[in-house]
This record gives C-alpha cells, structure tokens and sequence, in this order.
C-alpha cells in the first residue's frame, strides 16, 4: 500500500468516526452549492425585503453590514427565494469589479441572464465577455471573372466599453420586459471599492437606482450609508443593515452546516446518546456541545468566522486522529487557526507591526495611535495607514467597530490569548 493510500485510509476512518463525508464550512457564500439548506435567520431582514418586493414600483434596496456578515448570502437567498415563488420574473446577480460603474455592472448581469437574445450576447461581445455568439465583422469582396465569383471574410470585432452603458442598459431592459413581469438586479461588493469611489458610483447611478429594474446592492457602512445617501438623496427605498447573529442563531447554523456532510442523516431514532454526556444527541458531533457553544461565542455572530474557525479546528482535529472536538482538541485548533491567520500570504512587515499595534492597544483609533506609532510605519496620518488596517480586515484578522462616528480597529476574537489547552475548563479567563 502507498503513502498516499494508506494516508487516505486513516483520513476515511476519522472521517467516518465523526459522521461526516467532508469538512463543511465554506468560507465564502459563492461557494456554498447548498446555501439554501445552511442559511439561518434573517427572518425579519428577509420579512422586509419580501414586503418591499410585493410593490408595483420597482424598489432599490441596500443590504449593509460589516465585513462577513452574511451580505452575500442574503442576497442569494432573496434571489433564490424570489425564483421559486415568482411567476415572470428574471433575476441577475455580479460582483461589482474596480473600476466598473454600476450602469456596466448591471448591463453585464441581465445580458448574461438572456442567452437567446442577440442583442444582448452583442453587448457582451463588445465588452470581450464570453457569451454564446461570437461577433464578427464581416466584408464582401467581388472576383473580376466574367463569372461572378465572390469572398467573405470575417474579422473578431474587438471589444470596447459601451459609449452610454445606462441607456445600454435601458434598451435591454425593454427586451427584457416584454416577456418577463420585473427584472431584479443584484449587485455585490460595493464595500470593495473605496469610500470617495462607492459614493460617486452611487451618486452617478441616481437615475439608474429609481429606474424600473429592482436593485439589491450590498456595502459596507463605512462611507456608503450616510444620511445624505440614504434619507435626504433617497438612493434607497430600504436600507437594511444586517447585524452579527445570537449565540442560538449561530448554534442552529453549525448544526446545518454539519448536516450538509453527514454520511448518516441524524433523526430522532438514529440520535446516540453519549454515556460521557447524557444531554449530547450529536446533533454537533465531532463537536460537544460545550465545544460548539464556545465556537459560537468566539464567532461573535459573525458567519465568515464561524465558517473559518470551524473549518481550520477540523483540519487539525483530522491531523492528529482526534474522534472528537473535546475542550483540549479545540484549544489546539484555535490556536492552529491563529497560527494559520498570522501567516496567509500576502502580510508584509509593516502588514505585521500594524496588526500587533492594535493587538498591543486593543483598539487603534486616530486618537489613540500616537506620532512615534505611525513614524516607524513611515506614515504622518492616521488616514495614511487606513489601506493596511483594511487590508487586515479582509484577512480576518482584524474587525472594524460598528460605529460610524471614528474609524476604530480591533483584533478578530481568535488573536485574543488562548487559554492554555491543558488548563481546566472551568479556569477560562
């Protein structure tokens, strides 16, 4: 038998001790393939996009909240859900690239929803997107035979930008009307782009947002969601913040995601009481139920770290054979995680002083972080080191306080000091 085989062997037997064919957690909701069977809560977020959605008005609406919320995730639930439920109705979804204004990002998304409309695999074409007709330019050349004989030639038309892409966008939504009730566009990752950026592609794409396609856009508090977008300008017929979940909300999300890998589907017959744990109906198993409450505390509500933390405790759980994520085997984890986020690719040096400047003060501010602070990061403003700690936002390693008075910076949960595996439980700090 091979390494590789007998490696595999093992792997099977961990696996098939705690029930499950594969790690679960999925870091990202584009790559969730079951993001029905695991999404969890929302129920009042989703109660109000429902309600605007019964308009006869075509509405706008934004879904906001901090980085790894669930803004993804909910707006392809809403989609999902509005495909399932809806009669005539076309639904198209992007993620909003640099340098890309929303008019482009729209037409790009309800063009690639009409395969069979050639007007619209034109638009696609001219822009070099892959659509299902190439497009040509084709010339005609007569021969100088008494006999007529003749030769076309067909050239790859290179692509270009569209001149108008609202007024683009316009005309395939006519198309688009004449066989279909509405038209809802969803447009993901505003938040990416930079806060003077964000609000100039709002502000340009006025007309668009109060046109007769249904928008869902998702962003980021941070520069997006002032007033003036919001209640004086009236971009947004409902702005919608999605908050981090409670610790019951989160328990119920761990235990779906579990139940998406399960070899044996868990039912009230096939639950197996532990003789260590009489209360445990496996319902989380590999996890206790100590373990899985505690990733769910550490997780703040935030679905992006639960995803994460969950997925990195199972992989060295695998490692080291472990049958269950006892206390002592989740502390390894964490601490594993914490390892494997201080060392993504990417970091730099001054990546790092920054990140242990805020371990260091607990909250970075502009008015905490003092001269000699941003000197050693070469830097003279507090503004001027806003790249880095965002950059260390995307990398789970740092949060953004939810407020939208300063800008303030603190460690992700995990980066906080691990409690030494072997100390006993009931000594947590």
């Amino acid at each position: 038998m091979s390494d590789f085989d007998e490696l595999f062997r093992d792997s099977e037997e961990i696996y098939e001790k705690w029930n499950l064919t594969e790690i679960p957690f999925s870091e990202s909701a584009e790559k969730m393939t079951r993001l029905g069977e695991v999404f969890t809560g929302r129920r009042q977020e989703l109660g109000q996009t429902i309600n605007l959605l019964r308009s006869r008005d075509a509405k706008s609406i934004l879904v906001y909240g901090w980085i790894g919320i669930g803004k993804t995730a909910f707006i392809k639930e809403v989609l999902s859900g509005l495909q399932r439920n809806m009669k005539k109705i076309l639904t198209a979804s992007i993620k909003l690239e640099p340098n890309t204004d929303l008019a482009t990002a729209a037409l790009i998304a309800l063009a690639r929803e009409m395969p069979e409309d050639d007007w619209a695999q034109f638009q696609l074409n001219r822009m070099g997107l892959l659509s299902d007709r190439t497009l040509y330019d084709r010339k005609t050349t007569a021969g100088g035979k008494l006999v007529f004989e003749g030769k076309v030639e067909e050239t790859a038309i290179a692509p270009e930008a569209p001149q108008f892409p609202s007024l683009s966008f316009e005309d395939l939504l006519d198309r688009a009307l004449k066989t279909r009730d509405r038209v809802v566009i969803a447009i993901d990752d505003l938040d990416k782009q930079e806060p003077a950026q964000a609000r100039k592609l709002l502000l340009d794409a006025q007309g668009l947002l109060k046109g007769r396609a249904w928008f869902l856009l998702t962003g980021h508090p941070s520069g997006i969601t002032r007033d003036y977008l919001i209640s004086d300008r009236g971009l947004f017929d409902l702005p919608l913040k999605l908050e981090p979940l409670d610790e019951d909300t989160s328990y119920e999300m761990l235990v779906k995601y579990l139940n998406t890998a399960r070899r044996r589907p868990i039912t009230e017959r096939s639950r197996s009481v532990d003789p260590e744990n009489p209360d445990d109906l496996n319902v989380v198993h590999p996890f206790t139920l100590e373990t899985a409450r505690e990733l769910c505390q550490i997780a703040h509500g935030v679905p992006r770290w639960l995803n994460r933390m969950g997925n990195y405790i199972l992989l060295k759980a695998a490692e080291l054979g472990e049958p269950k994520i006892n206390d002592r085997v989740f502390q390894i984890g964490l601490e594993y995680a914490r390892e494997q986020l201080r060392g993504q690719p990417g970091l730099t040096p001054q990546d790092y002083y920054v990140l242990d400047m805020v371990l260091e003060k607990g909250i970075l501010s502009d008015a905490s972080v003092t001269l000699e602070e941003l000197e050693r990061v070469k830097a003279e403003t507090f503004s001027e080191i806003l790249p880095i700690l965002d950059k260390l936002v995307e990398y789970d390693l740092l949060q953004r306080m939810p407020t939208e008075r300063a800008m303030e910076y603190a460690p992700m949960p995990l980066l906080e000091q691990a409690r030494d595996p072997e100390e006993p439980e009931n000594e947590k700090r």
